[in-house]
């Protein structure tokens, strides 16, 4: 009898702890489920526009609508971009402006564009960086938080930071090799730092918005224009000039959101978009190493001669405007180029 009524306390002990796991496992599972559906619930359905001018050919804009993608796809359809390319809503000139002052969410632009709110960001347009390995481990060494402080003295947040190319002087009639090269040339310009580089070169400075260059190098109002190939396909500059020289300076299209905006966000849907804009970045890396060679081969076939750019001979010019850079920006452009030079290989 003694056996059987321990052997029955044994087997009712076994029972209760199998139960007890299988209730704290439930509760675990349930307590899961509960924190993922949270998690979830937190990114709030948000709608914003987007715009930029650049034509829906290049690589920038298809990089613009994988962020589309990939917003909504990580926020379960919660997040959704409202894409406005080629100038529609605002031009590479004007849409800084208009992030800044909230008049759109967010948009793109080169980098150089936001020189009247920001003027060390004007440093991009000089040959300062070896390649775009240098220019990512300068950003990675301090100057992509340097000017994220900058920019939000602007009211603006930077979330993708794009390569778009080695820029090149594509020109009519002869190559700008040398400073000699630009005297009694008009050449299209975009920042005032671009145009003391072109005059002290010894031509003639013109500001006009990317979409306009084309046109203009048609009807003769400017001799060249700075762009990388990629743009020079895209917006057939193949059928109005014959050369391009180079490479010159790296170029950037930086994507902006207004920083007011931003922070108001929950940090849950900020993440998102960052997330996102990361493999945009370097999605957008990739796509412009993968397009040169062929971009080289097209221009070519299109009757574009390509020309190296004799840099010793523009050294001299191009101290002359660092001076003048300097005298603009103060410690914060010497910061910024004292982290270029120490990144160089």
């Amino acid at each position: 009898m003694k056996n059987k009524l321990l052997i029955f306390m044994i087997v009712l002990a076994l029972v209760t702890m199998v139960g007890c796991s299988s209730s704290s496992s439930n509760g675990t599972t349930k307590k899961e489920s509960e924190t993922n559906k949270s998690t979830k619930g937190n990114v709030e359905e948000v709608s914003f526009k987007f715009a930029h001018g650049y034509p829906v050919e290049q690589h920038t804009h298809k990089g613009f609508e994988k962020l589309k993608e990939l917003v909504s796809k990580k926020s379960g359809g919660k997040i959704k971009i409202s894409i406005y390319p080629s100038g529609q809503l605002y031009n590479d000139i004007g849409i800084v402006d208009a992030i800044s002052s909230g008049q759109i969410e967010a948009g793109a632009t080169t980098f150089e564009m936001l020189t009247s709110l920001v003027p060390s960001a004007e440093l991009i347009v000089l040959p300062v960086f070896d390649d775009y390995e240098h220019l990512h481990r300068s950003l990675d060494n301090g100057v992509r938080k340097i000017f994220e402080d900058e920019f939000a003295k602007a009211n603006l947040y930077p979330i993708i930071w794009g390569d778009f190319g080695m820029a090149y002087y594509a020109s009519k009639d002869t190559p700008l090799k040398t400073p000699n090269d630009f005297k009694g040339k008009k050449v299209r310009t975009t920042s005032p730092l671009m145009s003391k580089f072109v005059e002290a070169a010894g031509g003639t400075p013109i500001t006009m918005p990317g979409a306009e260059v084309v046109q203009a190098l048609q009807r003769g109002t400017i001799d060249a224009g700075l762009s990388a190939p990629v743009a020079f396909i895209a917006q057939q500059y193949y059928e109005v000039t014959k050369y391009y020289t180079g490479p010159q300076n790296a170029g950037i299209s930086i994507s902006l959101v207004n920083l007011d905006w931003w922070n108001s966000l929950p940090e849950e849907t900020r993440n998102i978009i960052l997330e996102s804009s990361k493999e945009v970045e370097g999605w957008m890396s990739k796509e412009v190493q993968k397009q040169q060679e062929a971009n080289a081969k097209t221009l070519s076939e299109k009757g574009m001669k390509f020309v190296e750019v004799d840099k010793k001979s523009f050294k001299p010019v191009e101290d002359k405007v660092l001076e003048d850079f300097y005298q603009t920006t103060g410690d914060v452009g010497k910061k910024i180029m004292d982290i270029i030079n120490s990144s160089r290989n």
